[in-house]
């Protein structure tokens, strides 16, 4: 067996416990949001006393839509195309050709399928500059850089300053991040607190991961 195939191997035995628990994830996800659906008997509802204002005025119900956290910091792997959903068939090659094990598949029960994302804000993409994750694609899902003229935009870096090193030592005690970036002039330091670049800020993570603060004093945030 050669080299590369007993590495995929390898691997594909590691990965598959994560896809099996993401599988089982989803629809214990998928349960609850049911259960919430389904009406409570009346004789389980606490009724409250209506206030003067309540006696006069009828709210209409409202209906949220539930979003779960887990998912809220998720990003597409590395060139993923505007069509990624409909060309993606979730062979999970790019999650195997990732050097770093960033990606992980995520089930939408829509689709029936599972997908490859990763959190920036868990472990970062370390944007290498061969982007196996891109060259293995089969389906063309994921899109080289140099062909799509785009470059990587999975979020933006923002400082949590309370939670800086430098802020509780009120030194420049702390540079992991701006040695960490791997984006000249991205990350700069305003006193000793540090700022980032939108302009050139691609999100990959890498200042979360290294952020020696414990909660992390930076954050990748995603566009709404």
């Amino acid at each position: 067996m050669k080299r590369k195939d007993l590495f995929r191997e390898g691997f594909k035995s590691v990965f598959q416990f994560t896809f099996t628990k993401a599988d089982e994830l989803t629809e214990a996800i998928k349960e609850v949001w049911e259960d919430e659906k389904t009406p409570k008997p009346k004789s389980a509802r606490k009724k409250k006393p209506p206030s003067s204002i309540e006696k006069s005025v009828s709210k209409p119900t409202v209906v949220r839509k539930r979003k779960t956290k887990m998912f809220q910091t998720l990003s597409l792997p590395p060139g993923a195309s505007p069509d990624f959903f409909s060309l993606c068939t979730g062979c999970n090659e790019c999650i195997f050709a990732c050097p770093y094990a960033v990606l992980f598949p995520v089930s939408i029960p829509e689709s029936g399928k599972s997908y490859p994302h990763f959190d920036p804000n868990a472990k970062a993409c370390h944007l290498c500059t061969d982007w196996p994750c891109i060259s293995v694609c089969p389906e063309e899902a994921l899109i080289p850089y140099e062909l799509s003229g785009e470059k990587p935009n999975f979020g933006k870096a923002k400082a949590i300053t309370e939670h800086c090193i430098n802020e509780k030592t009120g030194e420049s005690t702390c540079n992991v991040c701006i040695v960490t970036c791997p984006i000249e002039k991205t990350v700069k330091f305003k006193g000793n607190l540090p700022t980032f670049a939108s302009s050139s800020c691609t999100g990959c993570g890498l200042c979360v991961e290294s952020c020696p603060s414990f909660p992390k004093a930076i954050q990748i945030k995603f566009k709404k």
